[in-house]
């Protein structure tokens, strides 16, 4: 199933994320956003810049804590980012060679 979230995944991020699901590949996004100075929100209380949501609970199969969260993430307008739109948001910037 594809979750494409077009240009609402295409915002600046910066500041607090708050992570949705129990996946591998979202404990790595949530390392990669941590190490670059992101701060981890575990509520929706404070600012959140946006929500990086693994594919099952994209696809309904998480804990009803999660869901919950979820739904109050979109019901807020917080940009949704799939752990490989976060992935490719938080890879650090690297600087380009110079051939000289």
């Amino acid at each position: 199933m594809s979750h494409a979230l077009g240009d609402q995944a295409a915002t600046s991020i910066k500041g607090d994320v708050v992570f949705v699901g129990n996946s591998a590949t979202l404990d790595e996004v949530r390392e990669l956003a941590l190490a670059l100075g992101h701060g981890r929100a575990d509520t929706l209380e404070g600012t959140v810049d946006c929500a990086v949501v693994d594919e099952d609970a994209l696809d309904g199969i998480c804990t009803p804590a999660d869901a919950a969260l979820l739904a109050q993430v979109r019901a807020l307008g917080i940009t949704v980012l799939t752990v490989h739109q976060a992935r490719d948001r938080f890879r650090p910037v690297t600087e380009p060679l110079s051939l000289a």
